[in-house]
């Protein structure tokens, strides 16, 4: 009898699911990230303590934005004609250098970016506008290379003979 008492627990305790403040306890939305977006293009994101600000490559910075998470959902000040907080989007954390951002219209993959050098968090696009987009350049094809989006010869091929690489070719075919 006693082993089967002891059986029922460590079933009890095996199957009883983490919360999501257990899972994501360590994981922090600030910090310096890379995407693309719904429509493919590259962007990066750098959370602050409460402000959070994007770039995209096709069309530049946009505001800063106040925000809070709580318990796995983004809330922010995006639509100012509205007073306080909004949830945007829901957070679904991999580990704590990815994280998918999910909202109503889009779910974007982020990834942590490990160097912050010349990001959003250390720049002023005013001053500095030519180092950050020269980083982002170098940040973007190291991006599609990880992802297996592109090869580095494919890269090299195309800034020495604007060749672009078949396969990229047939994607973008009706």
């Amino acid at each position: 009898m006693e082993k089967i008492f002891y059986l029922l627990l460590i079933l009890i305790i095996a199957c009883n699911p983490k919360t999501v403040n257990e899972e994501t306890k360590d994981n922090t939305i600030a910090g310096n990230w890379a995407f693309l977006d719904a429509h493919g293009n590259y962007c990066e994101a750098f959370f602050g303590d409460s402000t959070f600000i994007t770039f995209n490559i096709a069309y530049g910075p946009t505001p800063y934005f106040y925000y809070t998470v709580k318990n796995d959902s983004l809330y922010s000040t995006v639509d100012k004609r509205k007073s306080g907080k909004a949830k945007i989007a829901a957070l679904s954390w991999f580990n704590p250098d990815k994280v998918i951002i999910i909202t109503e219209f889009s779910r974007d993959t982020l990834d942590r970016i490990k160097d912050a050098k010349n990001t959003l968090q250390h720049i002023d696009l005013a001053k500095d506008s030519l180092k950050f987009l020269n980083a982002v350049k170098t940040r973007y094809e190291d991006f599609l290379v990880a992802k297996g989006i592109l090869t580095r010869e494919e890269i090299e091929q195309f800034k020495k003979d604007s060749i672009v690489p078949e396969d990229v070719i047939e994607s973008v075919k009706p």
